[in-house]
């Protein structure tokens, strides 16, 4: 089966590249994954959309016909003319929090998170944890470090920040995604409260299964997974979410 693939080409890979890339490995058996770029013509069985800011009306009405799966990591920001309502009429959505579906007013939704590997970041020892962190890419306003900061300074307590992009907080290292089990693992709690919303926001849910103390506000999604009565249902609809979402897709 062919199953279209339309996904932009982002600059820098974040969490939406990760989520992305991590569904698409996990394409079962006898599954095609076909490429749709923007301005071409496709012929597949079946699509998913995952961010399609490069995506115009005329591209997407090319499924017309075709089963339509759209995995919203975003809140659907500088979307083409027409295309948020195509999608809503269309194409089956899936999003990755509750709080993300209040705040884009959505009905008819399934709810799948990230699949992200938490294994790693449960396993994560690095000796006696102390002290507050803030992980983020830095690259847009609404991340806020400037938040994080304000709150610790009426706490009186310093803040190690770590990431890069063009408003990192002064200071700010920037690590590799491969350390960040074990740096989560040297900290008793993690701070991160955006000013616009975080759909999801991996890092925090990572800090959760990494045994820190998670201090974020009801903008970030990940809120919802880990304010759970069951920490081992959260652990397993995040290991279940590729299979939960190929479910969807050939359903």
């Amino acid at each position: 089966m062919r199953v279209g693939w339309l996904a932009d080409r982002a600059s820098h890979v974040g969490g939406a590249e990760l989520t992305q890339a991590e569904f698409r490995a996990a394409a079962p058996e006898g599954v095609e994954v076909v490429d749709c770029e923007p301005g071409e013509r496709w012929e597949c069985e079946r699509y998913v959309v995952q961010n399609c800011v490069t995506f115009s009306l005329g591209d997407l009405q090319q499924m017309e016909g075709s089963p339509a799966v759209k995995y919203w990591h975003d809140v659907g920001p500088h979307l083409q003319p027409g295309v948020r309502e195509w999608l809503d009429e269309n194409a089956r959505a899936v999003c990755c929090s509750m709080i993300q579906a209040k705040y884009m007013g959505l009905r008819d939704f399934k709810l799948v998170p990230p699949p992200i590997d938490l294994s790693p970041f449960a396993a994560a020892e690095n000796g006696q944890r102390a002290g507050t962190v803030s992980v983020a890419s830095w690259r847009n306003f609404g991340k806020a470090p400037h938040k994080v900061a304000e709150w610790a300074a009426e706490r009186g307590v310093e803040v190690d920040f770590f990431g890069g992009g063009v408003l990192a907080p002064k200071g700010s290292v920037e690590v590799p995604y491969s350390a960040m089990p074990e740096l989560l693992a040297r900290y008793e709690r993690f701070v991160f409260l955006p000013t616009v919303i975080e759909p999801f926001g991996r890092i925090a849910m990572e800090a959760w299964a990494a045994g820190c103390e998670v201090v974020v506000n009801g903008l970030v999604g990940a809120l919802d997974w880990m304010d759970s009565n069951d920490p081992d249902a959260t652990f397993r609809a995040i290991e279940d979410a590729s299979a939960d979402f190929w479910k969807l897709v050939l359903s």
